[in-house]
């Protein structure tokens, strides 16, 4: 496995606050090629969308580190789960305990991270967190570990225990539950994580306060996420036009900084795919659309995500991600593939896709990833049950810090406008490597809050046979856009390019 290389993440400390920097790493589609050069040398089929499969890349990391002396870990940051986990093992640290307990997390795809936790001492910059309970995977399907940034009721192990957030609190280094979210645009690489803090410099205009709801289908009343009503979703078109309108969506929306692309209902997904000639396969969980829509073909069109006081505009390029750029030879070349894609400028992966696709037939559930998040500023109200929304300000190399104290979260405001000087940032240490998502890999963890849906998945196991047949032989018929049935040969495609963590 080769090493990852990450920003200089010292984090900086000050009164009431701390500054976390992380790096967005790339897709590596390195194990993918090596496939498709193997499935080609096989005369007997066709090499297809299987082998993509093996493609890996970027999320947004930061590296923090564990034990006493202290190994330094690479951590997916995700909002959408509860457990911290690693994958190495440190029971060389001298302060380092086991628990009598069982790790075990199931993913959306069905994957399964196990093992067992343990405490110990996780060190950020100067600050040092103790007897933090963790996960240590001894069974995993990812070669770095999450750290979880949700409520510690929503944590996989039976009994409930303070997560890193909580720790922070009680062990004085933040004042309050509390953190705000910067991941910047899709063609930057870093951003900022800021426990006990709001950065006024990287949102623009107000911060809309939007209670947190009970999980639609979590079965409880309880908050176990950052899950808020979402009223309506739009998309623009250069001429001002609302192509596709859904005034009243009226559904829950998690925000999730673990999760590729974002999710709506089917229903409503239908109409935008078909807007914009998105292509769905069976059991392909990823659509995908034309990378000419990353560029002038998708210039001026917005989508637009209306909350209680607040809409976040999201543009374009924003949902078109740029997943398979070493492999799109693969795409036109092979002739059961170039059918779908032969006259495309390139086969991308489409940042919002169905929730149908995940066994989630709900339509109370949506789920607002990295291509809704890049463009928001979060602040991650845990102690009041709350979050603070707002558009970023992206690019903003300024900072002006204001702590969150005890209580309701203060009253601030933002820049006026998006900073005009701002230019996209990028950092040379950052590389792609082996890593898995975030606008990567497909494993999407669903801990106690989404055993619901976990289950519903598995039970619908059967749907997915009946949709087949129901589609077989219709593909001339919807040629422009919806669900395409490939051959068997094809089923498995771009998983890990796809991430859903819960």
């Amino acid at each position: 496995m080769r090493s990852v290389a990450l920003l200089a993440l010292a984090s900086v400390v000050s009164a009431g606050h701390i500054s976390v920097p992380f790096s967005r790493q790339s897709f590596d589609n390195s194990h993918a090629r090596r496939a498709a050069l193997r499935k080609r040398q096989d005369d007997s089929e066709p090499f297809a969308l299987e082998a993509l499969n093996n493609i890996t890349g970027g999320g947004y990391y930061s590296e923090f580190a564990v034990g006493t002396p202290p190994q330094q870990i690479s951590f997916l940051l995700d909002t959408g789960s509860s457990d911290t986990w690693v994958n190495i093992d440190p029971d060389e640290s001298s302060t380092f305990e086991t628990v009598d307990v069982d790790f075990d997390i199931q993913y959306l795809d069905r994957r399964r991270i196990q093992g067992e936790y343990f405490e110990d001492t996780v060190t950020f910059g100067d600050v040092e967190v103790t007897e933090q309970r963790m996960g240590l995977a001894l069974q995993s399907v990812r070669p770095t570990g999450i750290m979880g940034l949700g409520f510690s009721v929503n944590v996989a192990s039976i009994r409930e225990y303070p997560t890193i957030v909580d720790n922070l609190v009680d062990q004085g280094h933040i004042d309050t539950a509390a953190y705000s979210l910067y991941l910047n645009d899709i063609d930057t690489d870093a951003g900022a994580l800021l426990f006990g803090g709001i950065d006024r410099e990287k949102f623009i205009g107000s911060l809309a306060t939007l209670p947190l709801q009970s999980d639609a289908l979590g079965g409880t009343s309880q908050i176990t996420s950052f899950n808020i009503d979402i009223q309506g979703f739009d998309v623009v078109s250069p001429d001002g036009e609302r192509t596709v309108d859904i005034p009243n969506l009226d559904s829950l929306a998690i925000l999730d900084s673990g999760s590729t692309i974002s999710l709506l209902p089917d229903d409503q997904v239908q109409e935008l795919w078909d807007e914009f000639g998105v292509l769905s396969f069976i059991d392909v969980l990823a659509p995908f659309v034309d990378c000419a829509y990353r560029g002038e073909k998708g210039q001026g069109y917005t989508f637009e995500f209306r909350f209680d006081g607040k809409t976040i505009r999201v543009p374009m390029d924003e949902m078109v991600i740029d997943a398979y750029s070493d492999l799109q030879d693969i795409f036109m070349d092979d002739p059961t593939l170039n059918q779908f894609f032969g006259d495309w400028e390139g086969a991308c992966m489409f940042g919002i896709g169905s929730t149908a696709d995940f066994g989630i037939n709900d339509d109370q559930f949506t789920l607002l990833g990295a291509t809704f998040l890049r463009s928001a500023y979060v602040v991650y109200d845990l102690a009041n049950q709350q979050l603070g929304l707002a558009q970023a300000n992206l690019n903003s190399t300024d900072t002006d810090i204001v702590d969150i104290e005890e209580g309701d979260l203060p009253d601030v405001t933002g820049v006026e406008s998006q900073s005009s000087s701002s230019t996209p940032t990028s950092s040379a240490s950052t590389t792609s490597t082996e890593a898995t998502t975030t606008i990567t890999s497909t494993e999407a963890t669903t801990t106690t809050a989404t055993e619901e849906a976990t289950a519903t998945e598995t039970d619908d196991g059967d749907d997915g046979d009946d949709q087949a047949d129901d589609n077989t032989g219709d593909e001339g018929d919807d040629e422009d856009a919806g669900v395409r049935l490939i051959p068997s040969l094809l089923a498995a495609v771009a998983l890990s390019a796809l991430m859903l963590v819960l």
